[in-house]
């Protein structure tokens, strides 16, 4: 239905529809319930996350997460409203902009359990719109070395308090 929407904008507007998707995933030797800790203890961020040193809202479905992104030498603040929540499993959210229906980004996190005591973390993000084209001709680049940034942050904090 929203790709259907999606394609209607993109033929109104005569511009063509373009997204692109970056993954980026790590294997953390914690269990998910230490790596969701401090996934979702947003006050935290700053203690380990050197991509987005501070994060600011409500991790529940509907609610609005304000984000800092360090991209490059660049810093941009982004709104954004919580999509889905499954505990210890899936956490995800999309940009919330004044130009939010020419280009959107939806980025989820997705934990899943690996042998006794670890989680493969993986960030995926989707940039859907007639504008994502640009979105990632300016950002693509530093938004996928930000991922793996924050997944190496977030690897170093949950392997330091794993018992």
């Amino acid at each position: 239905m929203r790709r259907e929407l999606l394609g209607i904008v993109c033929w109104t507007l005569s511009l063509g529809c373009a997204s692109w998707e970056v993954e980026s995933s790590v294997t953390i030797e914690a269990s998910p319930k230490t790596v969701w800790t401090i996934l979702t203890d947003l006050p935290g961020y700053a203690d380990w996350n050197t991509y987005s040193p501070s994060a600011v809202g409500s991790l529940r479905e509907g609610g609005v997460v304000t984000i800092e992104a360090r991209l490059g030498e660049e810093v941009r603040i982004v709104d954004n409203r919580v999509t889905r929540v499954e505990p210890e499993r899936v956490l995800c959210w999309h940009s919330m902009n004044w130009f939010e229906s020419l280009a959107r980004g939806t980025r989820c996190r997705l934990l899943e359990p690996v042998g006794v005591n670890a989680t493969l973390f993986r960030h995926h993000e989707i940039m859907e719109g007639p504008l994502a084209w640009l979105i990632g001709k300016l950002y693509r680049p530093r938004i996928e070395a930000g991922l793996a940034q924050m997944n190496g942050d977030l690897k170093r904090a949950a392997e330091g308090a794993a018992p």
